[in-house]
């Protein structure tokens, strides 16, 4: 009989790894908004477990208030301050300035998506078929 490789332990390894990949791609934004902001001060380390906690603070936060309020707008707002409050904890910086990274991160977020998605479409696309 065969020996089998098992499975399951290499894929939850390799998700685990994914998942840290995933989470330190989606830090960077925070962490070149937060540099600019801080003056330099800000590290990956604290950009990371900002957008970890902030993540998860945001995403609670947005569940019991939409439980507890029936609106999303509200809900978004308490979830957003949140969100911001836990910013402005982890790097020190005041309300403005936490506001500030947050909007950053999101320009630069959509930046680089924009970028990725361009070059993957260049990348990827069929090149035409031309005719006569």
């Amino acid at each position: 009989m065969a020996y089998m490789i098992p499975l399951i332990p290499i894929i939850i390894v390799l998700g685990i790894v994914l998942l840290l990949i995933v989470w330190a791609f989606a830090s960077i934004p925070v962490y070149v908004s937060a540099k600019i902001l801080t003056s330099g001060k800000s590290t990956l380390l604290q950009s990371m477990i900002a957008t970890l906690f902030g993540s998860i603070v945001y995403v609670v936060t947005l569940a019991i208030a939409h439980i507890f309020f029936h609106s999303f707008v509200i809900s978004f707002l308490i979830a957003y301050f949140l969100y911001i409050w836990v910013f402005k904890s982890i790097f020190g910086v005041g309300w403005l300035k936490a506001i500030g990274i947050s909007i950053l991160a999101i320009i630069f977020t959509v930046m680089i998506q924009t970028i990725l998605t361009d070059l993957w479409s260049i990348t990827f696309l069929p090149s035409p078929k031309w005719s006569i």
